[in-house]
């Protein structure tokens, strides 16, 4: 096995397969970029080409090229054997590493993978031998032959007991099946299969491997109408799209992904000639959905229902792609379709949505449109819910000039003067997400002492090197840095050791705030600033810090002073 990873790793160059992903430029004898895992806008990643491995400075991750497309692809890592050997010309099989000795090092998710793969098996043969599922499939749902051949549709028998029979046959043991989610244990001790009398449609991973199922009831009576496999080892729901295994292979003719709501939408889009629709399964759109949308893309479409359901999960949505950078636009199906599957089946359904894409709408300005068809903006009331959903949205948007936009469309659209408008999002964002009740008497909390503001004053090095021009306030800074770097408890070990990658996010939304207000300011302001905004916080530490019996009193001197600075 070491034999082909070396071989591998002496084959593939790592400069060569992350520039395929990140926009690399050169920095001395290394390359830098901005880290793909996490939002940042100053280059903190690092890729060495002499070593052969990456390196974030913002969010701690690194490694090989191994570790690389394992954690960007989310797959696993024989996966990424698989996936390097072939960009390496390199034959597996020519390896000590046949399939059977691969079944042996495999961790337990190979295991449910291959429990997965037979299953499908069984659930297409079922298909084949069930007219009522054919008939449904082929003339309700309108798919042809080649369609369900595609997208590998099937069928759950009406039984408890087939699958669980024939999976057994296979030699996989009751725990085995339980942990791939489709048997589940009884309460009279015995097993039962958990998808019957279903039409199935199989979820793939990004490298085709099939990690769970969706199923669709046959009888409209029935419920719920969708099942989806409980997650397991291989399947974190909050990290697979369906359809993304086929959509990426489109992505650089298309330049797009279109996010839809199920399955059958993912196939309907198909049908009409766009190969790039994906869907969650069986939860909503996550942070993790959107870091992997924006991955493959920046440019993407939300097709959701058009009634209030699918309005709420546009703007939730909405708000965690606002928070990664990702501005979408919203795709609205116009009457008499009802949804991406009615239009498939209109026979100038194609024409209709390459037009629909044409009036794409910014998917802020689609919210508003619809919330005003919700509210009376003529109602002091009602204007102050529309406000409030509105500045929801513009708090999640890291980018300064475009809060500025949308203030200005809401102002314009309210008709309302901006100044005024600008007042009451600053309202928002300092009481708690309300433009209304008595107003808290406490700094802006832009600027509220805290933690995470501390962390990026002292050690997050973007933001460090960003302000260096106030060197009378650094020098301070750096001296309690230095400082509490050299003591063996140190209170600051907690973050320098964070793994919390809401902080890291959280740390990212500060420095695009400090930086709008330290363009503005003096250097004395800037002091003047740092000093009511970490003062409190910095006393504290230093309060706390005083009480160490270990302490020397040289280092009490330097703390003592210290304090007595930044008190000026």
């Amino acid at each position: 096995m070491s034999k082909l990873t070396d071989d591998i790793l002496s084959s593939v160059d790592i400069v060569d397969v992350i520039s395929r992903h990140v926009s690399l430029k050169r920095a001395g004898s290394n390359y830098s970029g901005c880290c793909p895992f996490h939002n940042e806008k100053t280059a903190s990643f690092m890729v060495s080409p002499q070593k052969q491995i990456f390196k974030c400075f913002g969010c701690g991750k690194g490694g090989n090229v191994f570790t690389f497309v394992q954690e960007y692809e989310k797959i696993d890592f024989w996966d990424v054997i698989k996936l390097l050997a072939k960009d390496a010309n390199i034959d597996i099989t020519k390896y000590d590493v046949d399939s059977k000795k691969l079944d042996h090092y495999a961790d337990e998710k190979e295991k449910i993978k291959r429990i997965h793969k037979l299953a499908q098996q069984f659930f297409v043969d079922a298909l084949e031998k069930s007219s009522e599922a054919k008939t449904y499939l082929q003339e309700k749902r309108k798919l042809d032959t080649e369609t369900i051949h595609h997208f590998g549709v099937g069928f759950a028998p009406d039984s408890s007991y087939d699958l669980w029979n024939f999976l057994k046959g296979k030699g996989f043991s009751d725990n085995d099946l339980i942990q791939s989610s489709l048997i589940k244990p009884s309460k009279n001790s015995d097993f039962y299969t958990f998808f019957k009398k279903r039409i199935t449609f199989p979820i793939f991973d990004t490298m085709n491997n099939i990690i769970g199922f969706s199923a669709r009831v046959l009888d409209p009576n029935d419920t719920p109408k969708y099942l989806n496999s409980s997650e397991h080892p291989a399947f974190e729901k909050s990290k697979i799209l369906y359809g993304l295994n086929w959509a990426k292979q489109h992505i650089s003719q298309f330049g797009y992904l279109i996010v839809v709501e199920g399955q059958m939408d993912v196939i309907a889009l198909h049908r009409l000639g766009f190969p790039v629709a994906v869907a969650t399964s069986g939860t909503s759109l996550t942070e993790e959905h959107i870091k992997i949308l924006k991955r493959y893309t920046d440019t993407v479409y939300f097709l959701f229902d058009g009634d209030s359901a699918g309005q709420n999960a546009t703007q939730r949505a909405l708000s965690l792609a606002y928070q990664q950078d990702l501005f979408p636009k919203q795709l609205i199906l116009p009457k008499p379709y009802k949804d991406a599957d009615d239009l498939a089946n209109s026979p100038s359904g194609k024409e209709h949505f390459a037009q629909i894409l044409q009036e794409a709408e910014d998917g802020f300005s689609a919210v508003f449109s619809y919330i005003r068809t919700q509210y009376d903006i003529t109602s002091p009331i009602d204007k102050q819910k529309i406000l409030n959903i509105l500045f929801g949205l513009v708090q999640k948007i890291n980018n300064i000039s475009l809060q500025q936009h949308y203030i200005q469309l809401i102002s314009d659209t309210l008709h309302s003067p901006f100044e005024f408008t600008r007042s009451q999002y600053k309202q928002y964002s300092q009481n708690e997400g309300k433009t209304h009740g008595r107003q808290k008497q406490q700094q802006s909390t832009l600027y509220q002492p805290s933690r995470e503001l501390l962390f990026a004053a002292l050690f997050y090095q973007d933001f460090f090197e960003q302000h260096q021009e106030t060197p009378t306030l650094w020098s301070m800074l750096l001296a309690l840095k230095e400082f509490f770097l050299t003591l063996d408890n140190n209170p600051l070990t907690p973050l320098l050791e964070t793994k919390d990658q809401e902080i890291i996010t959280s740390l990212n939304q500060h420095q695009l705030r400090w930086e709008k207000e330290f363009d503005l300011k003096t250097e004395e302001k800037k002091i003047q600033l740092i000093k009511q905004t970490l003062g409190q916080t910095i006393k504290s530490l230093i309060q706390q810090t005083l009480k160490n019996p270990h302490l020397s009193h040289e280092q009490k001197q330097q703390l003592l002073t210290l304090n007595k600075d930044f008190s000026k």
